[in-house]
């Protein structure tokens, strides 16, 4: 196999008759050898087509810092639309850096977190601290609130993402795997005998929404036509729309099509409990993702923490082979969610086997505070 030119420190020190250590001196201009001997052997090394490695170099220099002075190598996460005390709102977020932060520790990195929401903080003045810091590997967290554009200037930074929502610019981005996420839930509301199973979406725009939507209709085109129910969105304004339900759409979608089954938000199931509706006993509910309370429903896990991981590890082969800026070919890691089985979702045919409805427990939203999303009926 062809070296394609590479010419070591050795082999420069051989043609200039001096030590390795002598050479890598010249390379750094330093003092302790004299300037004729650096100028003959630096004219050696462009002779021979030596080129420095700016990984090995940064390493080499962070290695000769007293370790008194040495520093933890560190990464950033970038946050751009939630402020410090808005965390809470939000577990998605928090689940991803916490992922991100338990790999970087494996890997021997600390992890600073930089707010864009925060007082006084743009993204004008978080390069600035990067760079101040010395920190060259980023990770990005998703929009809180839907899709758009991040305006930061990615240059000599090696950067990553977690999930879709950042459309611009296109990063290397780790994301759950929506398509067969909504193949396991449909696949849980089947293993229930439930035959008309719903769909209720109450955010719009976005990869993740339009691989769910492909997935139902792909179920649907499968079935029986008497049992396929046309899914229920919210309208589409933009592609940063973020809307709950209207209540009184969502009653007379179930009033006109009486499905067995939900597949939606959280919000939803607590529409469906203001609305009268007895879940499971009248309905059937799988939660799209059981980060939101109740935390115990049926549904998906996402695997947020996993995510992260995989975000970090794009970010960290681009660090390792230098590789910054926007990439022209950005790569997506997908990530399996798992379904959980939930208080939500009972087999139809156990359910039916009830002959008395004092046996069924149906959802309370004024206990999930106290962890006890079910109480008798």
């Amino acid at each position: 196999m062809d070296r394609e030119g590479f010419v070591s420190l050795k082999e420069v020190a051989q043609e200039a008759g001096v030590s390795v250590s002598a050479v890598s001196l010249a390379l750094r201009n330093s003092p302790k050898i004299s300037a004729a001997r650096r100028r003959e052997i630096l004219r050696l090394a462009a002779k021979m087509g030596y080129r420095e490695d700016p990984r090995i170099n940064e390493l080499m220099e962070h290695l000769r810092k007293t370790r008194k002075t040495r520093s933890r190598s560190l990464i950033a996460v970038i946050v751009p639309e939630l402020a410090r005390h808005e965390f809470e709102k939000f577990p998605r977020v928090p689940a991803l850096i916490s992922g991100v932060r338990q790999i970087a520790a494996s890997a021997g990195f600390g992890v600073d977190i930089i707010h864009l929401a925060d007082p006084g903080m743009n993204c004008r003045l978080a390069r600035s601290i990067l760079l101040a810091r010395g920190i060259k590997g980023i990770v990005v967290a998703p929009f809180a609130s839907g899709v758009s554009r991040l305006d930061f200037n990615f240059e000599g930074f090696c950067a990553s993402t977690a999930g879709y929502s950042i459309v611009e610019p296109a990063l290397h981005r780790a994301c759950p795997d929506y398509l067969r996420m909504m193949d396991g839930m449909l696949e849980m509301c089947v293993a229930a005998g439930c035959q008309r199973i719903g769909l209720v979406l109450t955010k719009t725009g976005g990869i993740g929404f339009k691989l769910f939507r492909s997935s139902f209709l792909y179920f649907q085109s499968m079935i029986p036509a008497d049992q396929r129910i046309p899914m229920l969105t919210c309208p589409s304004l933009g592609p940063t729309q973020n809307v709950g339900m209207d209540a009184s759409s969502l009653r007379a979608w179930l009033d006109a099509n009486r499905p067995d089954v939900v597949i939606g938000a959280a919000s939803v199931l607590r529409m469906l409990h203001e609305m009268g509706v007895a879940v499971p006993r009248n309905l059937g509910f799988v939660s799209i993702d059981v980060a939101d309370p109740p935390t115990n429903a049926a549904g998906a896990n996402h695997c947020y923490e996993m995510v992260g991981e995989e975000a970090f590890k794009l970010m960290l082969t681009a660090l390792k082979m230098n590789l910054t800026g926007v990439p022209e070919h950005p790569r997506v890691v997908l990530v399996d969610s798992h379904q959980q089985a939930g208080f939500t979702l009972v087999s139809r045919s156990r359910e039916r086997s009830r002959n008395s409805p004092k046996a069924t427990r149906d959802w309370d939203p004024a206990l999930a505070s106290s962890g006890r999303e079910i109480h008798q009926k």
